[in-house]
């Protein structure tokens, strides 16, 4: 299953052949409990890097208490050196497989199926 999070439209009509597609706001991802969480069957997180009311750092908290062990994917317009935020999310959470990548990027990524080496 990907968790598309926020308001972004990015995760389209294209993408419900591959995936289960599963939609939910920040604020409703900062209430979910671990339990609940666990029950989704989540294999891809998928957020804009800054969001509305938080940024991939906060979504990358919560992801590893919840102890998400899929693949994070960190949407940006343009970033001049994502490895920054990258090397930030791994020293903060080193258990968070996360990638930045433009939209097209995204979406190319998202055509071929993906699951996370733990899973």
């Amino acid at each position: 299953m990907l968790l598309a999070l926020g308001g972004d439209a990015i995760a389209d009509e294209r993408l419900r052949d591959t995936y289960r597609l599963a939609h939910m706001t920040c604020d409703t991802f900062f209430r979910l409990s671990r339990a609940e969480f666990g029950k989704k069957n989540i294999q891809l997180v998928m957020s804009a890097l800054f969001c509305a009311q938080t940024d991939c750092i906060e979504i990358g908290q919560h992801l590893s208490a919840l102890g998400f062990q899929g693949i994070y994917l960190i949407r940006t317009d343009t970033l001049p050196d994502p490895t920054v935020i990258k090397r930030e999310l791994h020293q903060l959470y080193p258990d968070l497989e996360c990638q930045i990548m433009t939209s097209d990027d995204l979406m190319d990524f998202l055509g071929n199926p993906h699951t996370s080496p733990s899973q």
